[in-house]
């Protein structure tokens, strides 16, 4: 028996030493601090389930065989039709980013069965460029597998968003990261490049979606007999989601489209859940358009986290985005907890919706759905005045916002060539466009156009907000 347990602990080191551990299908390099590039074989079997690059597509687009610093996922749809309304099962390998310039032939990192969809609105039926929205597994039989997608938190669920009419590539990497220095949480992401059945997809953004989790909200998991939990719902367009609820503001003509709620999943929600969640953001709503909604004491200020519902104004109205409020909103509680919001979808923000100019010199949120309300309190605009202020200094400082920039543009690199080899053609004149006032086109026509754009947008709009809030 001795015998047998040395044996097997010299098995154990060896393998240690490698630094190759192998679970399920994956193939997965250990930490070790060597800089020693480690790798290890991939069979042929392995190969089909990487859907490694057509080397034929790469030609296609004038790319050949390239080498990134950015992690690449690689995603293998098994010849089936990708759908938004339900998942098909696929695989998905990560090469993981290491700051050096790798192949995107080396053998990759981590290969994982997973389920693939479409997401989106607009983007989903207007941009050739799609969003996919991806979740991990052990097996088609097991349970979810928490991953860390291009080492950012490890989960199951994540979003897969592709710059289309963004033609900077970095607004909703530059917004998210921002407001991940305020109060409140915000989405991690990270660059990507994208392979689809071995087709180049161009720079994607890996973006940790609005969930539960250890490395999210980490909301209690449990709730009450009563039904009170913690919960998270968004507010989108009507007939678009599952388990709707009516709260008080919406059955009285104050808030616009409909509110979903996300957690509790709709496989293990009560209906006792259900019914104190809507109960729960009716009070809110009551008290918010009630007589007294400025009390600080009996008014809304007992229900909501002001600190994180001042800063969420404030990194909307900077990036220009219309919808808060109203579409892509997502508003979470802990149990014994207050409202809280999470920010998400700046695609469009800046002036970026090329069907119409959004103004940099009007407030764009003070009309939406709490919003309104809100703005008319006295001490909720004094808040968001003196945090302005504050946040001019820091995070919404010229010089903060310039070096992010900057250091995504590094990032990128020759990414931003490769990406529009293949998304080119979006820049043709009013592929997507409608036009100014002036009856001239908004289509951006070159990546340093769409830069421009980006930048003096950003002054602008920073230099109204001095005036409009009082910043430096």
């Amino acid at each position: 028996m001795k015998r047998i347990r040395r044996i097997l602990l010299c098995i154990l080191m060896i393998t240690v030493l490698c630094g190759i551990s192998v679970v399920g299908n994956s193939v997965v390099k250990s930490e070790n601090k060597s800089k020693e590039k480690k790798r290890t074989t991939i069979t042929k079997e392995e190969v089909k389930e990487w859907a490694a690059p057509d080397e034929e597509s790469l030609e296609y687009y004038d790319l050949g065989e390239f080498s990134t610093t950015l992690p690449v996922v690689y995603m293998n749809t098994k010849g089936q039709q990708v759908l938004k309304e339900n998942a098909i099962w696929g695989n998905i390998a990560l090469l993981d980013g290491n700051g050096e310039e790798q192949s995107v032939f080396s053998i990759p990192n981590s290969i994982y069965r997973a389920t693939i969809k479409y997401r989106g609105a607009s983007s989903y039926s207007k941009f050739d460029k799609k969003q996919y929205r991806i979740k991990f597994y052990k097996n088609e039989k097991d349970s979810a597998k928490e991953v860390s997608l291009a080492g950012m938190g490890a989960n199951s669920e994540w979003v897969l968003n592709g710059p289309y009419l963004d033609k900077t590539l970095i607004r909703n990497k530059l917004v998210y990261d921002l407001a991940r220095e305020l109060n409140g949480w915000a989405p991690d992401t990270r660059f990507v490049e994208l392979f689809v059945d071995g087709e180049y997809q161009g720079v994607y953004l890996a973006v940790e979606p609005v969930t539960n989790g250890e490395s999210r909200l980490r909301l209690a998991e449990f709730g009450l007999l009563s039904g009170e939990t913690a919960y998270i719902v968004n507010r989108d367009r009507i007939d678009t989601g599952s388990e709707e609820i009516d709260t008080w503001g919406k059955t009285n003509g104050y808030t616009y489209n409909a509110l979903y709620i996300r957690y509790p999943s709709k496989n293990k929600i009560t209906e006792k859940q259900k019914a104190y969640i809507q109960k729960d953001i009716s009070e809110f709503e009551q008290v918010l358009y009630g007589k007294n909604f400025s009390d600080k004491r009996m008014g809304y200020q007992a229900y909501i986290d002001m600190d994180n519902w001042v800063d969420y104004f404030i990194i909307n109205e900077f990036a220009m985005n219309y919808d808060a409020g109203n579409l892509s909103t997502y508003l979470y509680k802990e149990l014994d907890g207050k409202l809280q919001l999470a920010v998400w979808d700046f695609n469009n923000g800046f002036d970026n919706y090329q069907w119409f100019r959004t103004e940099t010199d009007v407030l764009h949120t003070v009309e939406n759905s709490w919003f309104q309300r809100l703005w008319q309190d006295e001490n909720f605009r004094d808040r968001v005045c003196e945090r302005y202020r504050q946040l001019r200094e820091t995070t919404l400082a010229d010089e903060h916002i310039a070096e992010k920039i900057a250091s995504y543009q590094e990032e990128l690199g020759e990414a931003v060539d490769r990406n529009f080899k293949v998304w080119g053609y979006s820049f043709k004149e009013n592929l997507l466009a409608g036009t100014s006032k002036e009856g001239t086109s908004r289509n951006i026509r070159s990546y340093e156009e769409a830069m421009k754009q980006l930048t003096d947008t950003i002054r602008e709009r920073l230099a109204y907000l001095d005036k409009e809030l009082g910043g430096n």
